[in-house]
């Protein structure tokens, strides 16, 4: 668990590492407020490399009220700013990749399409934090040498044209494993 006193520093650390556990934000107590709004980031990995070679994460982040450095409101609908589900795959001996299961981010492309009115971010904001997420899986990708992070889009690719197409995603031309409906798209990575 992370805390950070704003949302640049937070894109910060996302954008410049591959593991938040290695984050040590510099606290001085005495210079920080009892009471104040902080961003929460938990991230959880499930290690299952001794079945099939996969590693499971899951990261969120909320925004909550703070005495210090202690948390005091838990992750729920109203205070939610991201949340990330993948895996990294190293089943195959050849085809080693990254796959986001799950991409939220408060403001982003469902949420205005489903008129959702709890806006913690502003349009900008939410373009720089999902920028980052995408950076934080890269730097994971080179960290681990994988030349491929995988997303499933719509078929109708509104979000791929509005998101993932400037974030470097390409078309793969191939469909989900998991819905007929979904295809893939596929960000490469040069890690030399």
């Amino acid at each position: 668990m992370h805390l950070f006193n704003t949302l640049a520093s937070m894109i910060a650390a996302l954008s410049l590492n591959a593991n938040l556990h290695t984050v040590n934000p510099k606290f001085n107590i005495l210079q920080e407020p009892i009471l104040s709004n902080k961003f929460v980031v938990n991230h959880n990995y499930f290690n299952t490399n001794y079945r099939n070679l996969v590693e499971y994460h899951n990261i969120i982040c909320w925004k909550s009220n703070c005495i210090f450095h202690n948390h005091i409101e838990k992750d729920n609908e109203y205070n939610l700013i991201y949340l990330m589900d993948f895996n990294i795959n190293k089943n195959n001996y050849d085809d080693h990749y990254i796959r986001l299961n799950y991409l939220y981010v408060n403001n982003d492309f469902y949420e205005k399409k489903n008129n959702k009115t709890i806006k913690l971010l502003n349009d900008d904001e939410t373009k720089m934090v999902l920028k980052a997420l995408i950076k934080f899986i890269e730097n994971w990708a080179i960290k681990e040498k994988i030349n491929k992070i995988i997303i499933d889009v719509h078929s109708n690719l509104e979000r791929y044209n509005s998101e993932f197409k400037d974030l470097g995603f390409i078309l793969a031309n191939k469909v989900s494993l998991l819905n007929p409906h979904w295809v893939e798209a596929v960000k490469y990575i040069d890690f030399i």
